[in-house]
């Protein structure tokens, strides 16, 4: 089996858990973490990112931040298209703010006039050298790897930044929260309300609502709104449904619902989303990623072209020659 980008490193003692893979792009992917920030950065053609509320262009060089617990998502306009992805959980911080806060960075998503300043290209370039280095053996390898990631962390403090506190649940809390999300998973295709998670709780409708709220950072209906959109994306890429029959399977109450919903996140109506795919570049398993291989020469040119750009014009011409 031939070898791939992908890569994970750990320091449970210092709380401090990195996956830094490349991969190619192909339809939405609806998704989010709940603790984990991330960092796409793309390396060849053109994408869609959906963030949140917003939408966003991206060509090659381009860097997007994305937050814990923000909904997110990339789509290919470009066939070929290939994004380098470092993702790093947010207790990396906890020593430094305490366990009841979270930094929430304010790096808009680079374009055309921002992607060569900078703090664009120093977080290129330290995702790169964390990239090679963890492709890398031996004794020192986590030394430099951690050295890396420890630049890059930094450059990114360096940005603009909001702290937010975090609700400190005990384990009994987390514990109904995850119940309440693997019910709504199981469920979210019929109608549910905070009466149908209060009645399986066996807690009041105004309990759940609440810790709802403070542990997944959106309220419940926007939360199941999200999870069916998650489900209608995929079935548009791979089923030849009617977008009716879609609305109506995912949970939606009717066509005008649905139609509504999506617009909201994405920019345009399911519909229009379906014309724009590619039917042969569809990824047709919902939780499959395709990983680049380090042998693929326009991911390697990519990372030394990062890597490079600070070292001195003397270094540059002796590693040429």
């Amino acid at each position: 089996m031939e070898k791939q980008f992908y890569y994970q490193m750990q320091w449970p003692r210092d709380n401090l858990f990195i996956s830094c893979y490349a991969h190619e792009l192909f339809n939405y992917r609806y998704h989010w973490h709940d603790s984990d920030y991330e960092i796409d950065i793309l390396l060849k053609g053109r994408a869609e990112f959906c963030s949140g509320q917003n939408t966003y262009n991206l060509e090659e060089n381009d860097v997007i931040l994305i937050n814990p617990k923000v909904w997110h998502a990339s789509f290919a306009l470009e066939e070929n298209s290939k994004a380098l992805v470092l993702r790093f959980s947010d207790s990396v911080f906890r020593s430094l703010l305490g366990k009841d806060a979270r930094l929430r960075f304010q790096l808009p998503p680079s374009c055309g006039s921002t992607r060569d300043q900078e703090s664009y290209r120093k977080l290129r370039c330290y995702a790169a050298m964390l990239l090679s280095s963890m492709d890398q053996s031996g004794t020192f390898q986590p030394l430099r790897s951690r050295a890396s990631f420890e630049m890059l962390l930094a450059s990114i403090c360096e940005m603009d930044s909001q702290l937010e506190r975090v609700a400190d649940h005990n384990e009994k809390s987390r514990e109904t929260v995850a119940r309440l999300l693997k019910f709504i998973e199981q469920h979210n295709t019929e109608k549910l309300s905070l009466d149908d998670l209060a009645r399986y709780t066996h807690y009041n409708r105004t309990y759940v609502s609440t810790l709802f709220k403070n542990t997944m950072g959106i309220n419940f209906h926007d939360y199941l709104t999200k999870v069916r959109l998650t489900n209608a994306i995929f079935q548009l890429a791979v089923t030849d449904k009617n977008v009716t029959q879609i609305a109506v399977d995912c949970g939606f109450s009717d066509l005008k619902t649905f139609n509504h919903r999506f617009r909201d996140i994405f920019g345009y109506l399911p519909a229009e989303y379906r014309q724009r795919l590619n039917l042969s570049h569809i990824m047709h398993l919902k939780n499959q990623q395709i990983y680049v291989s380090p042998n693929d020469p326009s991911v390697a040119e990519k990372l030394k072209e990062y890597m490079d750009i600070w070292r001195t014009p003397n270094q540059k011409g002796a590693a040429e020659h």
